[in-house]
């Protein structure tokens, strides 16, 4: 088992649930086995040099929330390996996505767009999800004008084909 997963089934166990999550899952797990409330664990090996890593995809994130009811939580560990044992170095516990500051995300280009953590992780406990997804519409718009831009100048790379 990978050290992402061995962390997933750690954090899963140490909430009363199992890591039962695919890649293409909203959650690694559910929090109190609600379906409306499932738990990203996003772990961090602190030995390893790790540029933006991606959040969830921006498109995924819409449709999950957009649903009555949904809820969605992260959970962000540090770790190193030592003797080939995964020790966990820091744990954020449950954070609400809506209580992710938009100061330390983007959206980078990836599909539709994909969450990225580009500064240390910001938590604002008193941000609602009405003013996350005011940050996610600005956060997309900067997204679609640089990519706008990008395509532009394709377009003038490629003109004399």
């Amino acid at each position: 088992m990978d050290a992402y997963r061995q962390i997933e089934v750690k954090m899963a166990e140490k909430y009363g649930s199992i890591s039962n999550g695919t890649r293409k899952a909203i959650g690694d797990f559910l929090l109190k086995n609600d379906e409306k409330s499932p738990v990203n664990v996003k772990s961090n090996n602190v030995d390893k040099k790790n540029y933006s890593p991606n959040i969830i995809s921006a498109k995924k994130l819409i449709k999950w929330l957009e649903k009555e009811g949904h809820k969605l939580f992260f959970i962000f560990v540090d770790y190193k390996k030592v003797d080939n044992e995964i020790v966990v170095i820091k744990e954020s516990g449950l954070i609400p996505v809506e209580h992710i500051s938009w100061n330390c995300l983007t959206i980078e280009s990836q599909g539709w767009g994909v969450i990225q953590m580009n500064k240390k992780l910001e938590v604002n406990e008193n941000q609602t999800k009405k003013e996350f997804l005011r940050g996610l519409k600005i956060a997309y718009e900067c997204y679609m004008d640089k990519e706008f831009n990008k395509m532009k100048k394709i377009r003038d790379m490629i003109k004399d084909f």
